[in-house]
Formats: C-alpha cells, sequence, structure tokens
C-alpha cells in the first residue's frame, strides 16, 4: 500500500514541485528499511533532498509538522523550523 501511495504522488509529479521530503519515524520502527527502499525506488528525483526517522506522527516522541508553512531542515544541527511569520 505504501508503494501505491508514494507511486500516485510520482504520477502527479509531486516530488518535482518541491524542495525536500521529511518522513515520519514508524511505530516501533517497523518496516523503516522497507518504507526507505521504497520511496528511493519510486521517487525519479534523484537530487530532492529526504530526511527519514523524523519524530512526526505516530511514533514517540510525538510532534506536528504543520500544513502550508514552509520548513527549514539543518542536518548539521539536526534542527527543523517553520515560517510561521508568512502564515
Amino acid at each position: 500500500m505504501f508503494r501505491e501511495m508514494i507511486k500516485r504522488l510520482e504520477e502527479f509529479e509531486l516530488f518535482d514541485v518541491i524542495s525536500g521530503v521529511l518522513v515520519g519515524k514508524p511505530q516501533n520502527e517497523t518496516y523503516y528499511d522497507e518504507y526507505k527502499t521504497i520511496i528511493l525506488d519510486e521517487i525519479s528525483n534523484k537530487t530532492l533532498s529526504i530526511v527519514y526517522n523524523v519524530n512526526v506522527g505516530h511514533a514517540t516522541p510525538r510532534c506536528i509538522i504543520p500544513f502550508g508553512i514552509n520548513a527549514h531542515v539543518n542536518i548539521k544541527e539536526q534542527i527543523i523550523s517553520f515560517d510561521y511569520e508568512d502564515y
């Protein structure tokens, strides 16, 4: 099912109009390797930045990512920040 979801996003060319993907941490890291493989297999834009295992969604500790707000990812500092001023 996950592969089919990613394929649909690819068909709609979503990965060509975004600058990166944040992938949430699966509950108990179940299927982590499988999800990562599917994403790398199905996304044709091989220059797209992808950050895996972000603590959002169902896994603990939980936090949220707001929709419609630009995010900035600092890999070195391991910080994700959001532009709330523009909202």
